[in-house]
């Protein structure tokens, strides 16, 4: 083998350039070649073992699957290897993409009693040692630096701690509603006030940031584990402080977005972004968490907590007509069976009793934010209950969970035999049972709507509406609401639980009359007519007390008009313009005066909200509007009324749907539905 140059020139002369031809000037030739005359031809290559690879690494993208947008071919120049971050500590990043095949696949979890191991065992622990390796698999998981880099991004997002550390203390002290146990959230603040202290630090020096996103990666990969004899108070040395994992944060960001949005700690906000720009930073962290985890960690009780929290301060953001409230409905209630939280039968002493409480409560509190999305959308629910058996949560406030041992400290005779509270106190505890009880027959009055009314149909929907007044009556007294509670000391948030718990159980007797009434029917049935006046008057008794509620509570509460207020105001209205019209007796068997007063009173509340600074105003506008004309209607001589035959609006387009989209107003992609729907209404 031999080189030359043809003139003495180099490879890339200007001849050669300007005259486009090839040039191999400087091109090494084989001899072979060059004894044959055709130098100029030769196409050896003086080292064929180092071309490029005709393959690429492929990234992974935030939706899990790799991209391949083009492939390499031998004229693309070799491509950089993905890059994955260095750290001192012990992490084995290697260039395997996390979506890499495996022979041993990851186990799904819980394995129910038709699956395949089911004739072998009874208990999953015949397949204990796989999952163990599986789980060995995951320790060797890399995260690319993309990921690496976002993970970075989350803990920035917590800033110097202070103000989340506010917004979780004055979240649970307003909220009555709360599915996680306040003790197991409020301890994590120290040790993350710490971990913000000690970013600070190392962002000062060389790589000091990699190395606190290397130690949260290092410990998020390995599975979460709670041994049998963990007590609540120290249940958070698990995933904070050396052992901080990503879960967690991404839950904390989930709980103080949504406590932002709820206007809380606005006096330490007031020099950052506003409320909901601070909201929107907390969701972006919380969605690439949970992204994240669902990349690095088996499925545990973290990743519950995350995904329903992420739930819940999505749907406050983008409402539950959101296709990604739906998914991440959706998610939820995957994750929930995998991990068997919904099988209490299942369940054995290896779990504390405290974190066995708090699957309950979850569960409890997915099932019937489940039902709530399900009726508002017309879709079917996620989270049946026929196939669980999860038990409710006991009655029992949040002190219970601060216990120094694995068992929670109360005593037998602080419940009755219901397992409600003997002292007849308001706590987190009574509303989510009460919630799950309602959401019961809800998911009841679901399976049965889509049905033709035939006489079975009649029956089974009037045995729901008996069980459900009875079970109604069975709750404890200081939860049931009465006319005068809004005249009592409670406390208000006791107050507005009271009041939407009883609307959400009016709302099912609504569900149900409507459909045995028939819903083309204009005139309704007595029982329609009466279960709607009354959600209307508990709807004004509400919104009177408007000015005793917290600025923004106060204006979330007005989606309470538009939950219940539209539906049972329909009704009403379409009843006395059919009368009006026909000659027909009423079927309500109330005053009728007063009953125009009533929806009087409600068409003025809606016109109060009709105002250009309050969001959503042009569908109070138009519903005010519409009402307003329909009750003079009612109310005019019936041969003076110029609206007869004319341009009045007929009753008939005031269902809620058509409300939304009349006029080709595009409302619902408008609407904000606020916190109000998720941490008050059911």
């Amino acid at each position: 083998m031999s080189a030359r140059r043809r003139n003495g020139k180099p490879a890339s002369c200007e001849p050669c350039r300007h005259d486009k031809v090839r040039c191999d000037h400087a091109l090494p030739v084989c001899s072979r070649c060059q004894a044959r005359g055709i130098s100029s031809r030769c196409l050896y290559h003086p080292a064929p073992m180092t071309r490029a690879k005709t393959r690429r690494a492929y990234p992974v993208t935030e939706d899990g699957p790799p991209e391949r947008a083009f492939r390499a071919t031998s004229s693309t120049p070799a491509q950089e290897p993905e890059k994955v971050l260095t750290t001192p500590l012990s992490i084995n990043y290697t260039q395997t993409p996390v979506t890499e095949n495996r022979a041993k696949p990851i186990l799904a979890g819980y394995f129910g009693p038709t699956s395949f191991v089911a004739p072998l065992t009874d208990d999953v622990d015949l397949l204990a040692a796989e999952q163990g390796e599986c789980e060995e698999e995951y320790t060797q998981r890399v995260l690319p630096v993309y990921w690496t880099e976002k993970v970075t991004e989350i803990v920035s997002s917590l800033g110097d701690f202070s103000l989340i550390g506010s917004l979780l203390h004055e979240y649970f002290d307003l909220c009555q509603s709360a599915s996680l146990p306040a003790p197991l959230i409020l301890n994590t603040i120290g040790p993350l006030t710490a971990l913000c202290t000690e970013r600070a630090h190392l962002e000062a020096s060389e790589n000091g940031a990699s190395s606190l996103t290397a130690r949260i990666i290092q410990n998020t990969i390995q599975p979460f584990k709670v041994p049998p004899e963990t007590v609540a108070k120290t249940f958070h040395h698990l995933f904070t402080g050396p052992a901080i994992r990503l879960e967690i944060i991404g839950v904390i960001c989930s709980v103080a977005g949504r406590a932002s949005k709820m206007g809380l700690a606005s006096d330490k906000s007031k020099s950052r972004s506003s409320t909901v720009s601070l909201a929107r930073t907390f969701i972006a962290a919380s969605d690439t968490a949970l992204q994240i985890c669902k990349m690095l960690t088996p499925l545990n009780d973290l990743s519950i907590w995350l995904a329903h929290e992420n739930l819940l301060l999505t749907d406050n953001l983008n409402w539950s007509s959101s296709p990604r409230c739906w998914n991440r409905l959706g998610e939820l209630a995957t994750d929930i069976f995998a991990l068997g939280i919904h099988r209490e039968s299942r369940k054995d002493d290896k779990v504390p009793q405290f974190l066995m409480e708090t699957r309950r409560r979850v569960f409890a509190a997915a099932y019937q934010l489940d039902k709530s999305v399900a009726t508002f959308l017309g879709r079917p629910t996620r989270i049946p209950l026929r196939y669980s058996d999860c038990s409710m949560p006991l009655d029992l406030p949040d002190d219970a969970f601060v216990s120094d041992q694995a068992q929670l400290e109360y005593r037998s005779r602080d419940l009755d035999s219901d397992n409600w509270n003997v002292r007849g106190v308001y706590q987190r505890a009574s509303w989510l049972r009460v919630r799950y009880i309602i959401s019961t027959f809800r998911e009841e009055i679901l399976e049965v709507s889509l049905q033709n009314v035939t006489p079975h149909v009649v029956n089974v929907l009037n045995d729901i509406s008996r069980r459900s007044r009875l079970a109604w009556e069975a709750l404890p007294a200081h939860l049931q609401h009465t006319p005068q509670c809004w005249d009592t000391d409670h406390p208000l948030a006791a107050r507005i639980m009271l009041s939407v718990s009883y609307l959400a159980h009016l709302y099912n007797d609504l569900l149900i009359q409507r459909l045995l009434a028939g819903r083309e029917n204009p005139r309704g049935s007595p029982a329609l007519l009466a279960v709607s006046s009354e959600i209307l008057s508990s709807i004004l008794a509400m919104d009177s007390q408007r000015e005793q509620m917290a600025g923004l509570i106060r204006r979330d509460l007005m989606w309470t008009i538009l939950l219940y207020g539209f539906p049972s105001a329909s009704l009403l209205i379409k009843a006395l313009q059919h009368q009006k019209r026909t000659g027909e007796p009423l079927l309500y068997e109330g005053s009728r005066s007063a009953l125009i007063r009533q929806l009087s009173v409600f068409v003025f509340h809606l016109e109060t909200l009709a105002r250009p600074n309050i969001p959503n105003y042009a569908l109070f506008q138009r519903a005010a509007k519409i009402f307003s004309e329909i009750i003079d209607e009612v109310l005019e001589p019936h041969d003076s009324y110029p609206g007869i035959g004319g341009d009045v609006h007929d009753a008939s387009f005031l269902e809620f749907d058509q409300i939304l989209s009349a006029d080709g107003l595009d409302l619902l992609n408008s609407l904000d539905c606020g916190v109000a729907y998720n941490q008050w209404l059911f």
